[in-house]
């Protein structure tokens, strides 16, 4: 496999085909979002992190740095993770775990305190086994896919970059002011 980081702006369109491919094979309950080519769901990350195998995508991840609001009034730096994934053919061979790595240092490589992203509890493991830190009872207040606010009751979790785990906000809601990646 060969993997790349690549800025929003330099993906080629064959790229977005790929990926999109890769999304409709990664989100079977969602794949009428990814098609003609459209390689995301809601905002648009700034930066990819992709495996390509034989030119074809075959895991990524992307993110988004972005200020979270807190419920104790504080805004915070974040590098916002979403849209993360692996060719259902090409699980079980380790390209989760250093997509996970290559997002610790590319987050590291971007000077954020922390990643953060919200995921489904059957997931909570593979990211901990990155480093990751899930937020009990934590919540997120954002922007559906309908364009409506919504709270989002599911797991939250963090990556401490350049922060400690203990400088994170006690409070029991950020609010991301947008759209999921």
């Amino acid at each position: 496999m060969q993997w790349i980081s690549v800025w929003e702006n330099d993906v080629r369109d064959d790229t977005h085909e790929g990926l999109a491919t890769l999304f409709a094979d990664a989100y079977p309950r969602s794949a009428a979002k990814f098609q003609g080519g459209r390689s995301w769901s809601g905002a648009r990350p700034e930066l990819r992190i992709i495996a390509l195998d034989g030119g074809k995508p075959v895991a990524h991840l992307g993110i988004l740095r972005r200020f979270l609001r807190t419920d104790e009034g504080r805004s915070l730096l974040v590098g916002d993770v979403g849209l993360v994934a692996v060719h259902s053919g090409h699980r079980g061979q380790g390209a989760g775990g250093q997509l996970l790595a290559r997002a610790a240092e590319t987050l590291d490589g971007l000077a954020v305190p922390f990643g953060y992203l919200t995921c489904g509890t059957h997931v909570i493991r593979f990211y901990e086994t990155g480093g990751w830190r899930h937020l009990e009872g934590q919540v997120t207040r954002m922007i559906d896919n309908h364009q409506r606010p919504e709270v989002y009751t599911g797991p939250s979790m963090v990556l401490p970059v350049r922060a400690a785990l203990a400088d994170w906000p006690h409070g029991r809601a950020v609010d991301r002011n947008g759209w999921e990646v």
